[in-house]
């Protein structure tokens, strides 16, 4: 995939800006607040969902008039199938609502096509996925796994959906009532098993993949240490899962899910299950987490979204890149690093130093001040 053209009109602190991008390097450099990351932003609005979390409000400035066409982003690209064929996605928001659509047609959730058009996306937050909670790592691994392929995503919402009705009826359970409820519970938990066993494939699927591709990079990157990741199974309590026999499986999940009823019913929630799962971190066998330096663990988050994108060029697809503010967290060997070993892929890279484009012999770049944004020759 290569984005030729943008146009932004009203998004955020951008009020009208037009682009024709490098096919390899693009480079927005500014001070912070400037709206460097708001373009950035704006492309992925019209791949997928938005890397940050916000209402749609918050989109529009504040001296637009929300009510009429406020806010409109538009991409041209192409594909590695037809380079002559230019699409189009417009995201735009009218009278309150949003509006996607794709050559023309309308379509209703951006997640129709997050997966569909490939592309990796490292924020400075992502540098937390080693020390942060778990929560953030499965969150990322879902994600990875939602790029291949959009089947992960209606797997992963059958699971949520069956464990919120189940700590429903966990919540309003009092100690009169619960053994009139055990086979209701029950029930829930034969949908759980199934749908978690689901998820579960789904993530190692490429996790494995991750793994492989992580450690190859990270070893160009240090010289000398090893990167091993572990997926860690709350339901089995082991991280060395295989799927080989999944009727066995299915009954050992559905087992550990019944004979934790009493601890359910007092702590009225579901107590195991692939929504506590986790991923381990192991640099030349020490715990990345418990004793990795602030930098092996930048490092680490920095390897994994390399490795993401090199899942995606084993299927032959070419990947857009989006760097945001990630020069300014690294050493120069890592800058160059991530500078020069990016292939096969358009890049858009975000930072605040003019001295790291001198670094930069190939591509476009624009200066950023209050959302305007001027190319340099």
């Amino acid at each position: 995939m290569q984005i030729r053209r943008l146009y932004v009109k009203n998004f955020r602190n951008i009020r009208e800006a037009e682009f024709e991008f490098h096919e390899s390097m693009n480079v927005l450099c500014g001070n912070n607040a400037q709206g460097k990351t708001n373009l950035c932003e704006a492309i992925t609005l019209c791949m997928g969902p938005s890397f940050r979390t916000s209402k749609l409000s918050s989109y529009i400035p504040f001296s637009v008039d929300n009510t009429r066409n406020a806010c409109l982003i538009r991409i041209y690209f192409v594909t590695r199938y037809d380079y002559e064929k230019e699409n189009i996605i417009e995201f735009s928001i009218k009278n309150n609502k949003k509006e996607i659509k794709y050559n023309g047609l309308e379509i209703k959730n951006a997640y129709e096509l997050y997966g569909v058009l490939k592309y990796v996306v490292f924020i400075p937050e992502h540098l937390n996925l080693i020390k942060g909670d778990p929560k953030q790592r499965r969150d990322y691994l879902d994600s990875v796994a939602m790029m291949q392929t959009p089947v992960h995503l209606k797997k992963l919402s059958r699971y949520n959906k069956t464990l919120k009705n189940k700590n429903n009826l966990l919540s309003f359970l009092n100690s009169a009532e619960k053994e009139d409820a055990r086979l209701q519970i029950e029930s829930w938990n034969t949908v759980l098993a199934a749908e978690g066993l689901n998820v579960t494939y789904g993530r190692l699927k490429y996790f494995r993949q991750l793994c492989e591709e992580a450690d190859r990079l990270y070893k160009e990157l240090s010289g000398v240490e090893r990167l091993n990741i572990k997926y860690y199974s709350n339901i089995f309590n082991t991280d060395s899962l295989e799927y080989e026999n999944l009727n066995l499986m299915y009954n050992n999940y559905l087992q550990r899910l019944n004979d934790s009823f009493e601890r359910e019913v007092k702590q009225r929630c579901t107590v195991f299950g692939v929504h506590r799962d986790d991923m381990l971190f192991f640099l030349n066998g020490a715990n990345a987490r418990e004793y990795g330096s602030q930098g092996q663990q930048r490092s680490i988050a920095l390897i994994l979204k390399l490795a993401e994108a090199e899942i995606i060029r084993k299927k032959n697809e070419t990947p857009i890149m989006i760097l945001d503010d990630i020069l300014s967290e690294l050493d120069e060997n890592r800058q160059g690093f991530v500078l020069n070993s990016i292939e096969n892929s358009q890049v858009f890279i975000t930072c605040c130093n003019k001295k790291d484009i001198e670094k930069i012999n190939r591509g476009s770049v624009w200066t950023v001040e209050n959302g305007s944004f001027t190319q340099l020759s």
